[in-house]
């Protein structure tokens, strides 16, 4: 009863009703024998917390999502589900532009669709590009600049291939040298951190490259002293930011990056093919777009979405996503993800044999958390797991980090966090019998 069967009849007239009328319409619900009832969809506006952010509001939220019956769903990190008001505005362009092709490309549409993007992340519209990806948006920025042979581009062994893919690319297409740092799992302090970068610095240096949260261990970087320490070294920096948007409270004028690259289909729940691409107005000249002609100046951003026909649907849904965690409030929404993060991170550091590369300090760690258990196969760990309590997460992998990472977002709920920890103990506890391919099933 973790998903979307229970609610109905604690909805009246679109509204909530308190605690007590959810919880007794779940156990009602269960007695009728667990048949799956889909609560109303409500607007962004019915959303808006009137009271107290308590458990019941957040089986309020967690109703619009149409996730599979009696699934755990904690893998938003690779794409989160598509909240119920999203998929109906994407289900209604589709079937708009499906009646009346003339009408296919609805450019004024999308450009409010830009406008309320940049007030949600701090930056002006102009600095705005709607992509299909964040791998799209970190080659905008890659493959723009007027490289040099020998100029160098500093980032840490835990970036993306997203990222990264494009410097390997511009290291042989045109001689730029890639110079790769480690940082501890997890780190000391924001200096260590920051310190890592500088050292690295040469007088061939012209980009440093971070994700902001990275994808492997969910470290929050310091993205702000980094772009502080960029601009005083001249240089430039470029921010894979495919995970916090929508799930941390993002302002990228405070920030003070030039370029900022994320995705719609993790935390802002928007679906497949949607992106977002900042680049500060300042630096715009420097950066040529991907494809198609070099642009108007006065068009700002927008240059970089030549890429022919867009998925038009998916980006006019945006606007759905973005006034839902508007209406929520985005203070909110990141409160949530790391409050039951650290619900979860506390728990597991009760279990013997778990390792946790995820930091525990919360300046470092949000809604992403890095675990293994003991010696068993990472593969084993989440087919056990998911075997015994229909729990999805996912493996990761990347250099020594071998374990599991689970993500926890709006439509989590404490007991599915504690489930998880129950669960991760049970297969710490028996590790034996989990060791091999033929013991997942157990």
């Amino acid at each position: 009863m973790q998903s979307r069967r229970t609610f109905l009849r604690g909805f009246s007239g679109g509204v909530v009703a308190t605690g007590a009328a959810l919880a007794a319409g779940r156990t009602s619900l269960a007695a009728r024998g667990g048949e799956q009832v889909i609560a109303p969809t409500l607007s962004a506006a019915n959303l808006k917390p009137a009271g107290p952010l308590d458990e019941a509001y957040w089986w309020k939220v967690r109703s619009q999502f149409n996730i599979i019956d009696g699934m755990t769903f904690m893998n938003n990190g690779t794409e989160g589900p598509v909240p119920r008001v999203v998929l109906e505005a994407n289900e209604r362009f589709f079937r708009e532009i499906a009646e009346n092709p003339s009408n296919n490309y609805r450019r004024e549409e999308i450009d409010v669709v830009r406008g309320e993007v940049a007030r949600f992340v701090g930056a002006n519209a102009d600095e705005i590009a709607l992509t299909r990806s964040t791998t799209e948006g970190m080659n905008i920025f890659t493959h723009g600049l007027d490289w040099k042979a020998g100029d160098e581009v500093i980032y840490c062994s835990h970036e993306h291939g997203g990222g990264i893919g494009c410097i390997t690319t511009m290291a042989k297409r045109a001689g730029i040298k890639p110079v790769v740092i480690d940082i501890p799992s997890p780190p000391q302090s924001v200096d260590q951190i920051v310190g890592l970068y500088e050292k690295a610095i040469t007088p061939r240096t012209r980009v440093i490259m971070v994700s902001h949260m990275t994808y492997v261990t969910g470290l929050v970087t310091p993205v702000k002293e980094l772009a502080d320490l960029a601009h005083r070294r001249g240089l430039l920096i470029s921010v894979d930011g495919a995970h916090p948007l929508g799930m941390m409270d993002l302002d990228f004028k405070a920030m003070n990056v030039d370029h900022y690259a994320a995705a719609g289909q993790k935390w802002l729940m928007c679906g497949t093919g949607t992106g977002v691409c900042y680049i500060k107005r300042d630096v715009q000249d420097r950066i040529w777009p991907l494809m198609g002609p070099p642009g108007d100046p006065k068009d700002g951003a927008k240059k970089y979405e030549a890429f022919g026909q867009r998925d038009v649907p998916s980006a006019l849904g945006m606007s759905a996503a973005v006034a839902l965690q508007t209406a929520i409030g985005k203070q909110n929404v990141e409160a949530r993800a790391r409050a039951l993060s650290t619900r979860f991170r506390t728990g597991l550091k009760g279990i013997p044999g778990v390792k946790m590369w995820t930091s525990e300090d919360p300046r470092f760690a949000a809604g992403l958390t890095l675990f293994s258990v003991r010696d068993v196969p990472m593969a084993n760990v989440q087919q056990a797991i998911l075997n015994r309590d229909r729990i999805y997460i996912r493996t990761m992998t990347t250099g020594n980090l071998n374990g599991c990472r689970a993500a926890t977002h709006i439509y989590n709920m404490p007991d599915e966090v504690d489930r998880l920890i129950a669960s991760v103990k049970h297969v710490a506890e028996n590790a034996s019998r989990y060791m091999t391919t033929t013991a997942q099933a157990r």
